[in-house]
């Protein structure tokens, strides 16, 4: 799939390109160019660098990166605080969880008001991995909790 030099011509660029099924809108995107400089080098008025071959083949192997949805995004908070309540117990895996959550929600175009949710579940987990239920101040961060959780399942996403 090369041409004479070893660098991939204008038609092999686009035969690819066609095959996985992207506009040169949607490839330009992918890899961070404009769809202009994706024409030009199917028509052969530009080179193909080595490193567009590499992001297209590589986007031909894996696919392109999909954005989770606010709804996906909003069921994955919810079962992070499900399991808080639940386990009640120190994790870094939820803190992580909502961190990724955090970074998606924005993404996605989330309301400021979920990325607040999200900021308060933050502070209530992390309270949670740093307390014991032997501590004065458990209650309360369970109160936190379960009101974090019910203002995160009325939430309009």
């Amino acid at each position: 799939m090369l041409g004479d030099e070893g660098i991939m011509t204008g038609d092999e660029l686009k035969a690819l390109r066609v095959t996985i099924g992207l506009s040169q809108a949607e490839l330009a995107a992918a890899i961070g160019m404009s769809r202009e400089s994706i024409s030009r080098m199917e028509r052969g008025k530009d080179v193909i660098e080595r490193r567009t071959e590499l992001a297209l083949r590589y986007i031909a192997t894996v696919g392109l990166p999909t954005e989770r949805s606010l709804a996906l995004v909003h069921r994955e908070v919810a079962n992070v605080l499900d399991d808080a309540s639940t386990r009640a117990s120190p994790s870094a895996q939820r803190s992580d969880a909502l961190n990724q959550a955090l970074e998606d929600w924005m993404a996605a175009g989330g309301s400021d008001a979920g990325r607040q949710l999200i900021y308060r579940a933050q502070g209530v987990i992390g309270q949670i991995n740093v307390t014991t239920p032997r501590d004065a101040i458990w209650n309360r961060i369970m109160s936190d909790l379960s009101e974090v959780k019910r203002d995160w399942a009325v939430l309009n996403q």
